[in-house]
């Protein structure tokens, strides 16, 4: 199997990967946006964005100030409960959670809804 062609194909994701393999990687929490901008402000993030019908998009660390700054701030639901994309600018949103890997940045997915 050929991981880096692997499209996402339903959320919310049971696990990620990268190009060269299924990351051992468990989900542990949901995150809004204070969350968000306490671990931008403390550590390094590595965000990864699912949606369905594309390929995972892991974004350069390097980028994830800017990515935050620019994509998801505005974009972000906070409350999961109840999310209407017809809310958000362009008619999208991302639900936000912090995963554990064996990597060493921080993994923050965002899965798109729209």
């Amino acid at each position: 199997m050929n991981f880096a062609d692997i499209i996402v194909t339903s959320i919310p994701l049971e696990n990620i990967w990268t190009e060269k393999g299924q990351l051992s990687a468990t989900r542990t929490s949901y995150l809004q946006s204070e969350d968000i901008k306490n671990l931008l402000r403390s550590e390094t993030i590595q965000f990864v964005v699912a949606d369905v019908g594309h390929l995972l998009k892991w974004v350069a660390i390097k980028d994830s100030f800017e990515f935050w700054k620019n994509e998801i701030q505005s974009h972000l639901a906070d409350n999961l409960d109840k999310i209407d994309v017809d809310f958000f600018p362009n008619n999208y949103a991302y639900i936000a959670s912090r995963w554990v890997s064996e990597l060493d940045p921080i993994i923050i997915l965002l899965e798109r809804l729209h």
